[in-house]
């Protein structure tokens, strides 16, 4: 469901934040029920508003063989009925009391959340609490929610190429680890699963000590400890134990490359992906990526904006990075080529350019785009949505309250020899996917002489 403006805000949080690398970003505090649930709450009295957000440590990652979209199907389930709130009536409430509610389902977790008037809190969390604690699914919440699921791969992708190829070039890149697999399941693992399946996931991975509620708002502390403990506080769930928590890193190497033409593709696109080392891998090389990406590909006067769009050697370029993951992390270079030029000379071009842009970069450099990243503004205090996503996601990756207020510290800690050691490790060492999608050609069918 909705994640993607979710994905979008985290990724500008690491390149533009705008708090010194000294002091907290948030302010948020936090505590833990005797069930072991993890609360954080940040005050933001701005508006008499609330933004819940509740995060379960369970994603396609955490599926096992062959059961392929669980996660996301347990998603859609978790709105189909509990023993206290029936049928539709859990969507019915949130409505009538204008809540703005959603969920979705990632590689790393699964997230359900609600901005609200700060008078149906209380509400919220209540509706929340049961269907962690309360969920039933009946033969026909299962059987309806699994063809809704089935139609949803089916339009988004089996039905459209573009999304069938690019879920090929994330199996090259994953291949052989936890990210291997689409989140959606494939359409025969999805009509596979059963109901049973979906209660072991949800027996297994929805419980107190699993999750994560943030709390963004006109709120207190107190005020949330108060409704936390009256609604979370249950232990009336039998849960089996907690597998252990899976993490990767992506230790083969090797260069692969997946091209091909499409008749609804207007203009060539090319993306080289590289894996890189995670924060939980590797943090000092993790940041070092950021640094680079960010002087590399992703502010106005990147690197490749000013040597390669500027001069008109391609039509468009930039990267981005991803290092806050269970698993590994990437670094991916994108361009959209003149459609004229072969593409081979384009993956000259890359190549040069990378090493170019490393070769180019002095210590001076590093330290003004260290600057930026932590000076240029980005008001996460002002939306308690983004503010919520942020705390969240960090939280569920593992990261203490004190590592997400002091996130900065990593990057102004980011030394020049940082840079030039683990992009150079990156070029000679890291697995490397490149994809290519170009303009179907026309075939004449005028005779040869």
């Amino acid at each position: 469901m909705k994640k993607y403006a979710y994905l979008f805000v985290f990724s500008i949080f690491i390149a533009l934040i705008s708090f010194k690398a000294n002091s907290e970003i948030f302010h948020a505090d936090e505590f833990y029920l005797n069930n072991k649930l993890r609360v954080i709450v940040s005050e933001n009295h701005k508006a008499p508003i609330a933004k819940m957000m509740l995060f379960y440590k369970v994603g396609s990652m955490d599926e096992k063989k062959g059961k392929g979209g669980l996660a996301h199907l347990l998603e859609h389930l978790m709105f189909r009925g509990t023993s206290n709130v029936p049928a539709s009536s859990f969507n019915q409430l949130m409505h009538k009391n204008g809540a703005d509610f959603n969920a979705f389902t990632s590689k790393d977790m699964t997230v359900y959340h609600a901005l609200v008037d700060l008078s149906r809190l209380e509400l919220v969390l209540a509706l929340e609490a049961d269907r962690m604690f309360h969920l039933q699914i009946s033969d026909e919440a299962f059987e309806g929610e699994q063809k809704i699921v089935l139609e949803e791969r089916k339009e988004r992708v089996d039905n459209k190429p573009k999304s069938r190829f690019f879920e090929d070039v994330q199996k090259i890149l994953w291949q052989n680890t936890p990210y291997e697999h689409p989140i959606s399941g494939t359409e025969d693992e999805i009509k596979n699963l059963s109901k049973e399946d979906a209660l072991e996931v949800y027996q297994t991975y929805y419980t107190p000590e699993n999750a994560v509620l943030v709390v963004v708002g006109d709120v207190t502390k107190e005020d949330v400890k108060i409704l936390a403990e009256k609604y979370f506080a249950l232990d009336k769930k039998t849960v089996k134990a907690l597998p252990e928590k899976r993490s990767f890193s992506v230790q083969e190497n090797g260069t692969y490359t997946i091209q091909k033409e499409m008749a609804d593709v207007e203009v060539p696109t090319m993306t080289r992906s590289y894996i890189i080392p995670s924060v939980f891998d590797n943090p000092k090389k993790a940041f070092a990526m950021e640094v680079f990406s960010h002087y590399f590909g992703e502010s106005q006067n990147s690197y490749i904006k000013q040597h390669l769009i500027k001069t008109n050697l391609v039509v468009d370029a930039s990267s981005s990075v991803q290092t806050m993951a269970r698993g590994s992390g990437v670094f991916s270079v994108h361009f959209i080529p003149h459609a004229e030029t072969d593409i081979q000379s384009y993956f000259n071009l890359l190549d040069k350019t990378l090493k170019q842009a490393l070769a180019d970069l002095t210590p001076e450099m590093i330290e003004k785009e260290k600057k930026k990243m932590l000076s240029t503004l980005v008001f996460v205090k002002d939306n308690p949505e983004d503010e919520a996503y942020i705390l969240g996601y960090l939280a569920t990756l593992g990261l203490s309250l004190n590592e997400i207020e002091n996130y900065p510290k990593g990057i102004e800690n980011v030394t020049f020899n940082d840079v030039q050691k683990t992009v150079l490790e990156m070029l000679e060492n890291a697995k490397q996917v490149t994809s290519v999608l170009t303009p179907l050609r026309e075939v004449s069918n005028e005779p040869k002489n």
